[in-house]
């Protein structure tokens, strides 16, 4: 921003000369000189009150643009502390009020709700699952039911502990996790989810 006069002289060059000339109406002007100014006699006592009430003006822009910058940066340096203190007061407030739009409407926030998953994007997220347990192993309730022991173990207890060792030939029976024959391809990038 040009904060120039119709002169094209800055503020501060014309607080500086202001300054330079009071400094010269107290140090340098003769005791009891009064000098013609604008058609009227100025004494140096007058001289000074002039010229540091102009100083008085100049100086207070300067001093307001010098705290308004050092609280803009004070600002800027805070923001990101200020924006992630609201997102944990915003997820403090919907853990108390619970996703109530009245209740958080009083704090300035609204109740947003997740986006809802399309169809493509559930069932890759179900395919996904699938295969995760396949590579896992693990087993769903019925399926941990289907597995039972065959035969009868041998128990012994001898002074290591006791020691079960299973029926010849007795091997767990597991039931394959069904798949799917269709198979599942995810979108491209950046193409809109079908309706």
């Amino acid at each position: 921003m040009n904060m120039s006069n119709q002169n094209g002289s800055s503020p501060s060059g014309l607080q500086l000369k202001i300054q330079n000339a009071l400094t010269g109406v107290q140090q340098a002007l003769p005791t009891g000189t009064a000098l013609q100014i604008n058609g009227q006699a100025a004494t140096q006592a007058q001289l000074i009150t002039q010229l540091t009430g102009f100083l008085s003006t100049l100086s207070t822009v300067t001093d307001a643009k010098a705290a308004f910058m050092t609280a803009l940066q004070s600002r800027v340096a805070g923001e990101q502390n200020m924006r992630e203190y609201h997102v944990q007061l915003r997820a403090a407030l919907v853990a108390f009020y619970g996703r109530n739009p009245a209740a958080l409407g009083k704090y300035g926030m609204s109740a947003k709700k997740p986006a809802p998953q399309t169809s493509q994007t559930a069932l890759l997220a179900a395919a996904k699952r699938t295969l995760t347990r396949q590579k896992r192993g693990t087993l769903g309730k019925k399926q941990k039911a289907s597995i039972k022991a065959v035969g009868t173990p041998q128990v012994s207890v001898g002074a290591t502990g006791v020691q079960i060792t299973p029926a010849a030939g007795d091997q767990p029976v597991v039931t394959p996790v069904e798949t799917s024959t269709t198979p599942v391809t995810p979108a491209p990038v950046g193409t809109p989810p079908a309706k």
